[in-house]
């Protein structure tokens, strides 16, 4: 087997046997259980907090709270710690949810039970319960997370291009709250043995997390060990940190023992981040034959008492299409919810919807095919950069999605398609979304039996990337997939790239690719070097390996085994550590693409819509297994549908707090919702990106998804829906 083959996952067995280990699945001798103290309000201060009772319940070992923690020794740097504020801090109550006091017992049911004892006097202040009760004093961020996505972007002169273009589109779009609903609550477990403090965290970056743990406990990195088995989802929800990481071990310190904080499913939704919700304004300009000549696009989101975290919706949009004249402008504005976080895709799904869905009315004003229009305004060079793409492969993303999906029987007239009683609407989007990269590192060691195994902190997430990263090291040793095992997620492994931002693919497995060639090439230069081999005295370039064999090119009849040859050599393993670093300034543009097609159906009386078949093209680069990838791609698809027809996490208009934190509320798509989902993949082999070839699929697979899906529901009904989610109300009368 070599890359792109369809193999089964490495930990699929452990999985479907039940027998795999998640974090809240490890153990250590003498765990006591954390439990937080959730506020019941949004906005105030804790007059008072009586813990008495709770101190006094059975099992209970300590109740924390800010009156009575030991003190944080420095604050963790913005973002890979979400929030500003450490927990426990002070008596102010920003959000409804916040943690107030930490019940630490023997048993989890003791400290839950101790916690619902714990009584709190609060000092109510009028909250800001939503986005629009917030908007008049929204305003242009300043800070960490504005420092990391620009707040403007601005090329020529939109505004006189907008009064003078003989077409105009200028439109209002929203978007609402999204939570990542991962099927795993994030879990801690915290050990402190001696000096070194032992971390298990449900985390999608190790290495990224434990400078943050180390500043807020005063120790060095180095004295962090943290682990992360298998990821039970994460969407984003477990890239940044939240405070029950600190916590855990803070409530460990205490009680001079292991302590465990699994979070709860409502937490999940109040106190881990979310999507937050946008208004957005679109305007686009265009001559009569579709093509651009203004985009103006403008976002506001909420954002939390304590942090200005700008949702990055503008920075896709300078590179969406060839326009010459665009100014891109991002406001927040203050509302009681917590801290949002990245969520799949950050920015990039709200703004492209926005974007999208007003490309749709103008291809709808012009009478041109929306396929059409954006191959009109397509840019083989970054529009803003003027750089070449390392690869762009978008149009044959429209001419392969349209054939696929049967774009041609598309009447463009609105409700001109039914069968029986339902409407039928065909819809399309583009989406792009810059491909990021880190630093990365991973030890590829061949052993003197012929197997190789590879270390590398890289977590499995549930895309993958542990079957991946096996296949690149077997494809560059040039041995089977079954004679590679992996090890992963642990700070004591070499560093790779954070499981987020769609980096794995391109970052980790170009450091595993570099490193098995390096081991690769050891080998080779000790056979020709050897006058014992068969391959004494042959050209390093000419020699070739393939199921642990090396060969002479010319003379595949003359070779030598990797364990004969090691084993001649008393060696008991080759091992080369793979370094990645992306370059400070590359002279590509690096991005992804993808374009969706979709067909809905809307019973005319119920107003239903159900996405009935979908179709993906995606441009990632060359794809490392077809079959997690087609996995990958049509969750992110499911995922994304999510967030255009049923999700949305709603704050009651009085309080501010979320009326809607648990799954029986929060309705994410079942089986029943999902119809027939294609991905196909157009991409190819791209060194200029990375060397390993391939760029990240995780979130371009989710982008596009919600203007699609807007669009079909506008050419089934008449109807243009400018909010999601998409409900039967908004297509009633």
């Amino acid at each position: 087997m070599t890359q792109g083959a369809g193999i089964t996952r490495v930990e699929a067995i452990e999985k479907v046997t039940g027998r795999a280990v998640y974090t809240a699945d490890v153990r250590a001798d003498g765990s006591a259980h954390a439990v937080m103290v959730p506020s019941a309000i949004s906005a105030g201060r804790v007059r008072g907090i009586d813990t008495a009772q709770a101190e006094r319940a059975p099992g209970v070992l300590a109740v924390l709270t800010h009156l009575n923690r030991p003190q944080w020794k420095g604050k963790p740097s913005i973002p890979y710690y979400a929030e500003s504020r450490l927990p426990l801090a002070d008596d102010q109550i920003h959000y409804g949810g916040q943690c107030l006091a930490l019940v630490v017992a023997d048993t989890l049911h003791q400290a839950e039970h101790a916690a619902s004892l714990v009584r709190v006097d609060y000092e109510w202040r009028r909250p800001v319960p939503t986005l629009d009760a917030a908007l008049p004093n929204a305003y242009v961020p300043t800070g960490p997370y504005p420092a990391r996505f620009p707040v403007e972007y601005r090329r020529g002169d939109a505004e006189a291009a907008l009064s003078a273009a003989p077409v105009r589109v200028d439109q209002e779009y929203r978007t609402s709250n999204l939570s990542h609903a991962p099927m795993e609550p994030s879990s801690t477990l915290a050990s402190w043995e001696g000096g070194r403090l032992v971390l298990h965290d449900s985390s999608q970056a190790v290495h990224a997390h434990r400078p943050a743990v180390a500043a807020a406990f005063g120790i060095p990195v180095e004295s962090i060990r943290m682990i992360s088995s298998l990821v039970g989802g994460g969407f984003g929800n477990k890239s940044f940190m939240w405070g029950h990481t600190l916590l855990a071990p803070l409530a460990a310190q205490v009680v001079r023992r292991p302590v465990r904080l699994t979070i709860t499913r409502k937490q999940v939704f109040t106190g881990t981040g979310h999507m937050p919700a946008m208004v957005q304004r679109v305007r686009l300009g265009a001559e009569r034959d579709g093509r651009l000549t203004a985009i103006t696009h403008d976002t506001t989101n909420p954002t939390s008492h304590t942090d200005d975290r700008n949702e990055p919706a503008i920075q896709s949009t300078p590179a969406l299409y060839a326009v010459p004249n665009l100014h891109a402008r991002a406001r927040v504005a203050k509302v009681s919810i917590g801290t949002s976080g990245a969520m799949r895709t950050p920015g990039d799904t709200p703004g492209q919807f926005a974007v999208e869905c007003a490309m749709d009315e103008l291809a709808h004003e012009l009478g041109i095919d929306p396929v059409e229009l954006r191959r009109r305004n397509h840019s083989e060079r970054h529009p803003h950069t003027g750089k070449p793409f390392s690869g762009k492969r978008l149009l044959r993303c429209y001419e392969v999605g349209a054939r696929e999906f049967g774009w041609d029987r598309r009447n463009p007239e609105p409700r001109s398609m039914t069968d029986g009683d339902d409407l039928i609407g065909y819809g399309m989007a583009s989406g792009i979304r810059a491909e990021h990269s880190a630093p990365a590192a991973a030890r590829i060691s061949l052993a003197s039996d012929g197997t190789a195994a590879v270390r590398t902190s890289t977590q499995e997430i549930g895309g993958g990337s542990l079957t991946t990263m096996v296949q690149v090291a077997a494809s560059g040793l040039g041995v089977r997939t079954d004679r590679v095992t992996i090890e992963a997620g642990d700070t004591d492994l070499p560093q790779g790239a954070p499981t987020f931002g769609s980096m794995t693919s391109g970052s980790t497995g170009s450091a595993v690719h570099l490193g098995a060639l390096q081991v690769r090439a050891s080998a080779i230069r000790l056979a020709v070097n050897d006058p014992r081999s068969p391959l004494h005295g042959v050209a390093e370039d000419a020699v070739d390996v393939a199921d642990g064999r090396l060969f002479a090119r010319d003379e595949p009849g003359r070779g030598d085994t990797y364990a004969e040859l090691l084993g001649r050599h008393g060696i008991g393993a080759l091992s080369e550590e793979g370094r990645y670093s992306p370059p400070e300034e590359s002279p590509f543009a690096l991005a992804t693409f993808c374009a969706h097609f979709v067909e809905v159906r809307i019973d005319r009386e119920l107003c239903r819509v159900r996405v009935t078949r979908h179709v993906g093209a995606f441009d990632c680069g060359r794809v490392l297994n077809i079959r997690t990838a087609t996995n990958q791609a049509r969750g992110g698809m499911i995922f994304a549908t999510g967030g255009a027809l049923t999700e949305r996490l709603v704050p009651d208009p009085v309080s501010g707090r979320l009326i809607t934190p648990a799954l029986t509320d929060y309705h994410v798509p079942v089986h029943a919702d999902v119809g027939d989902v294609r991905a196909l993949f157009v991409g190819e082999d791209e060194p200029d990106a990375h060397p390993v070839g391939a760029k990240g699929l995780g979130e371009i697979c989710a982008i596009g998804i919600a203007p699609a899906i807007a669009n079909a529901v506008f050419h089934a009904t008449g109807t243009r829906v400018r909010s999601l989610p998409i409900t039967p109300e908004k297509l009633v009368g």
